[in-house]
């Protein structure tokens, strides 16, 4: 196994990344794992344990931080995400990486930018292939979202740099579901029922939207857990909606991927 911390990949102060890939030559599959915090905090370090448990599988992974809402406002932070796709690409061969098979996650506002980005990625990072995309307890359509949940308001004007009163047209372009297209990736949407913080309507609502497009996408409603990274009273760690749903999408979508 190979571990490499604090890779530089943009010239802004969080512009740091983690690799993970498994022993051997490769070349590997990937999945970017985006770390969550309500676009204001977190970083790459917390979404490690999604990153342990694909080794296990034959995938790397690329564990990007991103600007937060306190030093730039969307969209840099799915701007962040892309440059990793990019810096993928350009270092592929280093870590035998497969630029043909890579998959996003992410957790709360990461489960977000995975969405965004996987339904942006054929156009802002065309030398990847974006096979498939695990977001968890994503908001994916901020209109509703805000109407849902008045009192995330403040946390979504930060992101946005507005007041809601002035961000119609922004809520639409940072909502996922409004770059849904037929090309955009395989789709597993994971979200604890009991979520007050992100609706479980947030992880339905995109999913529809991906099969009205023809995308092959799924919901799986996790019982009896609120907004979440990991299952509840498991150790050790395992993602939100546990590691058969976790393990099996990645395995079917990026290591038997032909």
């Amino acid at each position: 196994m190979v571990f490499d911390t604090d890779l530089r990949f943009g010239d802004w102060e969080r512009g740091l990344l983690d690799v993970m890939t498994p022993a051997g030559g490769g070349p590997f599959p990937v999945v970017v794992c985006v770390h969550g915090g309500g676009w204001r905090f977190g970083a790459k370090d917390d979404m490690h344990p999604y990153a342990e448990w694909l080794l296990s599988l034959g995938i790397a992974s690329v564990l990007p931080n991103y600007r937060l809402s306190d030093e730039a406002i969307h969209p840099a932070q799915q701007d962040d995400i892309i440059a990793a796709l990019n810096w993928i690409a350009d270092h592929a061969d280093e870590y035998h990486f497969d630029v043909d098979r890579i998959g996003l996650t992410g957790v709360s506002a990461g489960g977000h930018l995975s969405a965004q980005v996987g339904c942006l990625a054929k156009e802002r990072a065309p030398r990847v292939h974006v096979r498939c995309m695990y977001p968890v307890c994503p908001p994916t359509d901020f209109p509703q979202f805000i109407a849902d949940n008045p009192g995330i308001g403040q946390t979504i004007e930060q992101f946005l740099g507005a007041s809601l009163a002035d961000l119609s047209d922004m809520l639409k372009d940072v909502s996922p579901v409004t770059h849904v297209h037929a090309d955009a990736p395989v789709c597993r949407c994971v979200h604890g029922d009991l979520d007050e913080l992100v609706p479980p309507n947030q992880s339905r609502i995109f999913v529809e939207a991906l099969r009205n497009a023809g995308v092959e996408a799924d919901v799986l409603r996790v019982p009896h857990a609120g907004h979440a990274a990991y299952q509840p009273n498991v150790e050790p760690l395992e993602p939100l909606g546990g590691l058969e749903s976790y393990l099996g999408f990645f395995r079917k979508h990026l290591v038997e991927a032909q």
